[in-house]
């Protein structure tokens, strides 16, 4: 049996997902950033209470449907910058005696999977990181409120480094799907070939669709129909 699990995916709006201007308008980006939320949301939602920490001053309306269709999702105002937002949970679940892990999630894991979850969640260890591409971290499992966030730049290595530092027993889970987070025009082609929810659907209603001509183009094998 896991110890319970609160799970963070923190969120921000306003000027989301800006390295993907190339090949998708500023309201295409939003839209593909809350498509990608909803996906990570519904992957997430059976394995514990789910908390969405953001930056005040996108408009709410965007949020009502991730009411409808997440039940138990709390999404928290943070006017605080990522590791402060996130850091602040930490130490506010200390306060309370540590009655939970945490596992944060980050929001653009279009294809993430529950084996994902279960995964990491069976991984020994006071911390488990699971590596993005390119240096970043896109899962944690926090089984110590010792640990602290270094997101910012490559936060995967000084995620390493923290923890070795703090005596945390250090575990490592790897996936394909978990490391692939949506950063760069050439990682919508992994949504169109791998996705399976609303980001892939959002995608194929704007257009997009695989093309060999054109797979060393700036959109990195996609063509606008």
């Amino acid at each position: 049996m896991h110890r319970p699990v609160g799970i963070v995916v923190p969120f921000r709006l306003d000027g989301a997902k800006s390295r993907l201007s190339p090949a998708l308008s500023s309201d295409e980006r939003r839209e593909m950033a809350l498509a990608m939320l909803r996906d990570v949301l519904a992957i997430v939602q059976d394995f514990g209470n789910l908390t969405v920490p953001t930056r005040p001053g996108s408009d709410p309306m965007e949020y009502g449907p991730l009411a409808d269709a997440i039940g138990n999702v709390k999404i928290i105002p943070a006017d605080l910058e990522l590791n402060d937002a996130l850091n602040e949970m930490i130490e506010g679940e200390d306060r309370q005696g540590w009655p939970r892990d945490l596992l944060i999630v980050m929001a653009d894991l279009a294809l993430l999977a529950k084996n994902d979850i279960v995964g990491i969640l069976s991984c020994p260890g006071d911390v488990v990181l699971c590596p993005g591409r390119g240096g970043g971290t896109n899962m944690i499992l926090i089984r110590s409120p010792r640990f602290r966030t270094c997101y910012q730049g490559l936060s995967y290595p000084k995620h390493i480094d923290f923890a070795r530092k703090a005596g945390l027993r250090l575990a490592i889970y790897e996936s394909f799907r978990a490391g692939c987070d949506i950063d760069q025009p050439e990682d919508l082609a992994e949504i169109l070939l791998h996705g399976q929810g609303k980001a892939r659907s959002l995608l194929e209603r704007l257009g997009f669709r695989l093309s060999e001509k054109i797979r060393n183009s700036t959109c990195g094998g996609l063509v606008m129909r």
